[in-house]
């Protein structure tokens, strides 16, 4: 079968049209977009920034960080984005309460299955339970990834551990090593935190590191329903382990209350998300229902966030941009979910032998299990 046919026929198959950064159509029209009519967006709290950026951005408002002022030490509470607004205080009280809504990853998703929302900016995909509640109302949605970040394993600063293998990670997680001397630490007992059922980072969790595995029972209400949770308990904890979006870590809480370990040998540093050398490497992504209106501006910020100005604000915010070699498109929702990837540089990729061409990469999560597929054309 020639490459031309292998290519038709596998992307008929997902429904996916995929394209380097650098071939993304030039951006869609988006100076139309006014106060009026700006889309109502979602997302997680870890994406709550560049949610935020991104109003200012195509508004026209300036914006600076600042450290949220609910605590009495002021470098203990999370840094957040504060819009400086030219507009009434209507508008404003507008934009803030019904463009730009603050629901965790779990309820900004079901806001988009109830059509609430217009655009999901999220630290995952679509949820095992998600995806059985969209089927249940006949919904699908459309994703795509529009950033990288990590997941980050963190421990307390007083602890000498800094890094663990994946297997030692994996064997910590199903109850099987429980003393921190079984990997090179103190003679104590480990304290693994989970996070609650829907979260982005326990979804991340299970499929990314656990891969099938069977999680320990380690109660939820350990660490909690927030994103700072995990940061209170290991601050006060010198045995615990625990994980959060690196981008969480480093750019909104970044007050030293807790410390990355490595991976594998590897450093949790964003240089080692950018060179994907980072084991743990995510994405974080952009939805909307597959029904939408394609001249909405929903739509049209959308398509505008994988341009090569809107991967300028995901830089901007403190994410990774995408790979400019590469990019993802998903479709999800009644389906399985399905990601494909077309490398257009094979350097860095082993093969028995030197091979010249385009890989096109598919995973699929099937049961909470990745399946993958790579198809070389030459």
């Amino acid at each position: 079968m020639t490459f031309i046919k292998k290519s038709i026929l596998f992307l008929s198959l997902i429904s996916v049209v995929s394209c380097s950064a650098e071939e993304t159509p030039s951006a869609p029209p988006i100076s139309d977009i006014t106060i009026d009519n700006f889309p109502i967006i979602d997302g997680s709290d870890s994406t709550d920034p560049l949610r935020t950026i991104l109003m200012c951005k195509i508004l026209g408002f300036n914006y600076k960080w600042e450290r949220r002022p609910f605590t009495q030490e002021p470098g203990a509470d999370i840094k957040m984005i504060v819009p400086e607004y030219t507009c009434s205080e209507d508008e404003r009280i507008y934009l803030n309460t019904h463009c730009l809504k603050q629901s965790n990853t779990h309820m900004s998703f079901m806001n988009l299955i109830d059509d609430k929302v217009e655009m999901v900016i999220a630290a995952r995909l679509i949820s095992r339970d998600e995806k059985v509640y969209a089927e249940e109302n006949g919904v699908t949605l459309i994703g795509k990834p529009i950033a990288k970040d990590a997941l980050t394993f963190m421990v307390n600063p007083l602890n000498p551990v800094n890094n663990l293998s994946i297997s030692q990670l994996q064997r910590i997680y199903t109850g099987e090593i429980t003393n921190w001397k079984e990997v090179g630490g103190n003679d104590e007992e480990i304290n693994p935190y989970v996070r609650n059922r829907n979260s982005g980072s326990q979804e991340k969790f299970e499929t990314l590191v656990m891969d099938g595995l069977t999680i320990g029972d380690f109660p939820e209400l350990q660490v909690g329903l927030t994103m700072m949770s995990p940061y209170y308990q290991l601050e006060e904890d010198k045995q615990g382990i625990g994980y959060s979006p690196f981008y969480y870590y480093s750019v909104i809480v970044d007050n030293g209350s807790t410390r990355a370990i490595g991976i594998n040998g590897v450093e949790m540093t964003k240089e080692n998300i950018i060179s994907n050398t980072y084991p743990y490497t995510t994405e974080v992504y952009a939805a909307v229902r597959s029904d939408i209106d394609r001249n909405s501006t929903a739509y049209k910020l959308f398509e505008f966030l994988t341009t090569a100005e809107g991967q300028n604000i995901v830089n901007e915010s403190g994410y990774v941009p995408l790979d400019k070699a590469s990019s993802v498109r998903s479709i999800y929702g009644a389906n399985d979910i399905t990601l494909s990837t077309i490398y257009t540089d094979l350097q860095g990729i082993s093969h028995k032998t030197r091979q010249k061409g385009i890989m096109i990469k598919t995973d699929v999560y099937r049961d909470g299990k990745k399946h993958s597929t790579k198809i070389l054309a030459e």
